[in-house]
């Protein structure tokens, strides 16, 4: 699996509206991703509103992530050409403001699923020193 996510800037003093997010700005990319490229992401990953480490809310680098995944790299190689298409890179971007603070930082990246989690523990225990 692969995935484009988009990762939304915090910003002091500003409201990261999730409703927006969820039901205008996100059926607008799918549809202009539909339109535009003839694919559809198998699954979306929304996180958020976020909080830092330290759990405060306004310590966060990012608001919101949104993890768009797909089967294979190629689908997100051409995810990734939606805003070369005037209509979409102009629609997309003038609802920003609608929901956040500024346009998102974008990460491609390969998605590895651990699984074994209790075999990991136990090789931990393994290699303790008694």
């Amino acid at each position: 699996m692969h995935m484009l996510a988009f990762l939304y800037p915090a910003a002091p003093g500003h409201r990261f509206d999730v409703a927006h997010w969820k039901e205008v700005h996100l059926p607008l990319g799918l549809g202009l991703t539909d339109k535009h490229l003839g694919i559809r992401p198998s699954r979306i990953l929304l996180f958020g509103p976020g909080q830092g480490g330290d759990l405060q809310a306004d310590s966060a680098p990012f608001e919101a992530i949104a993890a768009v995944i797909f089967d294979d790299r190629e689908s997100v190689e051409r995810f990734s050409t939606l805003f070369a298409f005037e209509e979409a890179a102009q629609r997309l971007s003038a609802d920003f403001p609608n929901y956040t603070a500024g346009p998102p930082a974008v990460l491609v990246s390969e998605i590895k699923e651990v699984t074994d989690i209790d075999a990991m523990i136990e090789r931990f225990y393994e290699g303790e020193v008694k």
